[in-house]
């Protein structure tokens, strides 16, 4: 795809965390490139940690995330042949790349029917389009991980978003797969990974309930409200690990 190392600086960044920065380029309008923010020797993040010394001895160093992302990807790949990976509610790896800002990993796109890239969970609080269909598809992206086995290791509205690229909206989780643990509990046991799931599902509940009460958010949908309500109250019992949040019944709300 890219003949030797690349400069980002011609790249326009769309996204960005803590860890890592984002590039899309209008000539490669179905990839991006991942890097890490803040790097220092051998792949190390500037950690504040009182013990960061502990992460010298850590293979890989910060670019433990992409091995996580690559693994990830692997692991679902080899389940499909060529025309079934479209179905994956996470993106595609396509390989890494040398850059000015050291490895980049780059990745498929997601965008939307009309090329641009596809919003977030936060994006469409915050501009007030999110809907209790959006809600809903929460839902059935859990279930698909969990059907899939699809191990998430992190849990931020900003890395969810919504496309309608192959006709119909559905939600992917676009950055934050692969197994953390180092034990690989969660990749091993399909069990211990529904319980996890399970888990992350209610916490990404509550960021959008967040971005509902930011000034800056426009009005949404008002069975929205009315399904995010309990997540907005400060204290709340926690629910049955076998049983499906009741808050998370769109179809009650609509």
């Amino acid at each position: 795809m890219f003949d030797g190392k690349i400069s980002l600086s011609d790249w326009h960044q769309c996204a960005g965390g803590h860890q890592r920065c984002v590039f899309e380029h209008d000539l490669y309008p179905n990839i991006l490139v991942k890097v890490l923010r803040i790097r220092g020797n051998s792949g190390e993040r500037q950690s504040t940690r009182m013990l960061r010394f502990i992460d010298r001895f850590k293979r890989f160093g910060a670019y433990r995330t992409f091995r996580r992302e690559v693994d990830e990807f692997i692991e679902q790949a080899r389940k499909f042949t060529l025309s079934d990976t479209a179905d994956l509610p996470i993106p595609g790896v396509l390989g890494f790349v040398q850059t000015e800002h050291g490895l980049g990993l780059v990745v498929e796109k997601i965008t939307m029917a009309n090329g641009q890239l596809a919003p977030t969970l936060r994006d469409l609080a915050l501009a007030g389009r999110l809907t209790a269909r959006h809600l809903a598809m929460i839902d059935e992206l859990f279930e698909r991980c969990r059907r899939l086995h699809i191990v998430l290791m992190d849990c931020n509205a900003g890395k969810f978003v919504v496309t309608d690229r192959r006709g119909f909206e559905e939600l992917m989780c676009i950055d934050g797969t692969g197994e953390k643990s180092p034990l690989r509990i969660f990749a091993l046991s399909r069990r211990a990974n529904g319980f996890r799931l399970r888990q992350m599902r209610e916490k990404l509940f509550l960021k959008p309930a967040r971005t509902l009460n930011d000034p800056a958010a426009l009005p949404n949908e008002g069975h929205v409200h009315t399904v995010l309500e309990p997540y907005l109250r400060p204290k709340r019992r926690l629910h049955a690990v076998e049983g499906v949040p009741d808050a998370l019944n769109v179809s009650r709300a609509s």
